[in-house]
């Protein structure tokens, strides 16, 4: 009885940790791990859900360690695999020292270690059958949670910035804020949903599971992903190669007449959000606040009744289907060779993909789609804006990776140096690609662990799935399916940088892992065992101090941030401020906001009183960052109006030259570069080596510009630019104005 308490009390704490996550990820964007040294505001919105994260994973340490000590512990080859995860943090902590960004790499091997401590938990968890069952049902009323959420922004019944966006069309993202995030976790509930209709004794679950089906699909195309379309039929072809015939026939027919149905209601829902989202740009037009419907007034009441009454239809073609087809399938799959039939429909529909693509490019089928679905269909190919775009992304992370190709260069490699590298003047602080991320983050070595053990994985889990029984396959698949998806996806968008799938994925990995349950040659005596069970306890504690202390530092660290933040924008005394100020730097001395805050401050108290301590203080704190934070882009001005303050006119200048070849499609920075070397060139005599120095260094400036701009006008018409370049009228001015002495 006792024993069975026990297990009992470690499953309430894995569901208790369990939650936590999923809570956190439903209030935060899913933990968007969107840190940027570019716009210091950024990091404040981002970083906090982190450190909430990071103290779950101290709940995830404890858990683990309380697995190892309270029983006699029997090695098996999981717990091989566990120990190998913790290589990710290894790798992460070896690409740091070659980092271009403290924050961005101590962010980089937090997320290392919460990876290595979920996928480890994992292993532990195939321990407790109840939660090896029930998860994927968690999972699934999580996923409808969100469903429902995107369905209330959509209808105007709530409202979450960039819940919806509009480009060629109305795009739903619910709580993700993108689009093509969003449509993977659609993916995922997509196919767990086929996986709980076929596995479920309980009709009522699965006439519920059946009733979700549409709702799920027509949001999938409400995403209006491209890529999350394109990537589809090779999710399908690797998912339903692990299932046996009649389930592959089954999950064709639900997901084609879910599908139909969705198709049905998508013009209509597509209208109704359409005209949610011009009332939203209305009012952010007359600065006036955003007004939500309640879901029973109109017109929001009729778009509720197609979606539950096409859904209700769904339900009752799954009940017939389940009760009448499925048993006839049964019999015709009996009477197969299995092993062929297993194989054939994975063929075949490679051949309806194929088929397909091409018949979709005809008019005639083509008009039996959503125009906006249509358009978003028929227009993909390399010149299209994001086709064109992630290959030139692929492309300049490669020259980064060049630079550092064996360890790489540390969390946020990508943040650091892409605008240095870049082809043009495109906008975006994540790759588009994580595998892309990996090897520009640690290198080719770091993607050798992480490949070679994900592969590992995932062979092993094949191997036991094929020799399984029918009841353990159908409770195991959803293990196999989720983090498949959502890797393969990964390859070509970022959905790996919202915590919540990297956390979910490498859960799903461990469990994965914990199916290998094979004794190894390793027995320890009592002794042994109690030093091993004192080791751990050392090791737990050790952990959880790693991860709390740090993290409570660097909570402490925002809050007085926040503090001083409203005490400027109260007038409060200098004094006061800088005292808070100095109180959260003591708590993270390496903060790059709380150092750039310090250096404003400072900076203004020179302006304002032309005191130099202000100005040297300035330039103390402005040190400080430049040597954590070199390429923190908000540093450069302060940088050059420090070095102006004392007089020190070729730093300056030595300051924004390198600023425009850090960011070569900044034109502030060649203006404010103009503007200090023509003030340095009128101050040498006409015709003298220093004058002509400076007159060719503005030459080449203006040359470096034109250069930049030919490569923008020469993009393919289909490119949608954000930011714009050309020379601009300071640059050519003092071009000029050199040019004719």
């Amino acid at each position: 009885m006792k024993k069975h308490n026990t297990i009992n009390a470690m499953e309430w704490m894995a569901w208790g940790w369990i939650a936590i996550l999923l809570l956190l990820s439903l209030s935060t964007n899913a933990i968007f791990e969107g840190l940027s040294l570019h716009v210091s505001n950024v990091i404040l919105v981002y970083e906090r859900p982190i450190l909430y994260a990071l103290f779950i994973s101290a709940l995830v340490v404890i858990w683990v360690g309380i697995q190892v000590y309270q029983n006699r512990l029997t090695f098996e080859r999981r717990m091989i695999y566990a120990a190998v995860g913790f290589l990710f943090c290894l790798m992460q902590i070896i690409s740091s020292f070659n980092s271009e960004s403290a924050i961005m790499s101590k962010y980089g091997i937090w997320t290392s270690l919460m990876i290595a401590l979920f996928f480890a938990a994992g292993t532990f968890i195939t321990q407790h059958d109840r939660i090896v069952n029930a998860f994927p049902k968690v999972y699934l009323a999580f996923g409808y949670i969100i469903v429902f959420y995107g369905f209330l922004n959509l209808l105007g019944n709530a409202y979450l910035l960039d819940s919806l966006a509009y480009y060629e069309g109305i795009r739903i993202t619910s709580i993700f804020q993108y689009p093509n995030a969003y449509a993977v976790l659609l993916l995922t509930l997509w196919l767990a949903i086929l996986v709980e209709i076929n596995r479920t004794k309980n009709k009522w679950a699965r006439l519920w599971h059946g009733f979700m089906l549409v709702p799920v699909c027509v949001s999938f195309l409400l995403t209006l992903s491209r890529g999350a379309l394109i990537i589809l039929p090779v999710i399908a072809i690797v998912i339903l190669m692990m299932f046996r015939f009649k389930q592959q026939i089954m999950i064709i027919l639900y997901s084609a007449i879910g599908m139909g149905l969705s198709l049905a209601i998508y013009s209509h829902l597509e209208n109704a959000g359409t005209k949610v989202f011009d009332r939203i740009q209305q009012a952010f037009g007359a600065q006036s606040p955003i007004e939500t419907q309640s879901m029973f007034s109109s017109p929001s009441i009729s778009s509720w009744a197609l979606l539950v009454g096409i859904s209700i239809i769904m339900a009752i073609f799954v009940h017939f289907i389940a009760k009448y087809v499925e048993p006839w399938i049964e019999n015709v799959s009996a009477k197969l060779n299995v092993k062929w039939a297993n194989k054939l429909v994975p063929i075949v529909l490679v051949i309806m993909f194929i088929l397909g693509a091409l018949v979709i490019t005809s008019d005639a089928v083509a008009k039996m789609l959503p125009d906006v679905i249509r358009s978003r269909l028929g227009n993909i190919n390399l010149q299209t804006h994001s086709v064109y775009e992630r290959l030139t992304m692929y492309k300049d992370a490669f020259d980064i990776w060049r630079s550092s190709p064996i360890i790489g260069h540390g969390g946020g490699a990508w943040e650091a140096f892409y605008e240095q590298h870049q082809s043009y003047s495109y906008l975006s602080s994540q790759t588009h690609g994580y595998l892309m991320q990996l090897l520009i983050e640690i290198g080719l070595l770091g993607v050798i662990v992480y490949l070679g053990l994900i592969v590992s994985v995932v062979f092993a889990f094949i191997r036991f799935y094929q020799k399984a029984s029918e009841e353990d396959r159908n409770r195991m698949i959803f293990y196999f399916i989720v983090p498949i998806t959502i890797l393969l996806h990964s390859l070509i968008d970022f959905e790996m940088s919202y915590l919540f799938y990297t956390l979910i994925v490498f859960l799903c990995l461990g469990i994965m892992a914990g199916t290998q349950r094979q004794q190894l040659k390793l027995i320890l005596g009592k002794k042994g065992q109690q030093k091993l069970k004192w080791a751990v306890s050392v090791a737990v504690i050790a952990l959880v101090l790693i991860i709390v202390i740090p993290t409570s530092r660097q909570l402490v660290a925002l809050d007085k941030f926040k503090q001083v933040q409203a005490d400027i924008r109260g007038n409060v005394e200098f004094t006061r401020i800088a005292n808070k100020l100095d109180q959260g730097l003591r708590n993270s001395p390496k903060h790059p906001v709380l150092l750039l805050q310090a250096v404003s401050l400072y900076y203004q108290g020179f302006q304002q009183t032309q005191d130099t301590q202000f100005l040297e203080k300035a330039n103390e704190y402005a040190s400080k960052l430049n040597k954590f934070e070199p390429r923190n882009r908000e540093a450069v001005e302060f940088n050059r109006l420090i070095a102006l303050g004392m007089g020190e006119q070729n730093k300056a200048i030595e300051i924004i030259l390198q600023a425009v070849d850090r960011y070569p499609f900044d034109e502030s920075l060649y203006d404010l570069a103009a503007n200090d070397l023509i003030n340095k060139w009128q101050s040498f005599a006409s015709g003298t080596n220093e004058s002509n120095e400076v007159a060719q260094q503005i030459k080449d400036l203006y040359l470096e510009m034109e250069r930049h701009q030919k490569m923008v006008d020469d993009l393919p018409d289909t490119i949608i630019l954000l930011k714009g370049f050309k020379v601009t009228e300071a640059v050519r001015l003092a071009a000029e104005k050199v040019s004719q002495g």
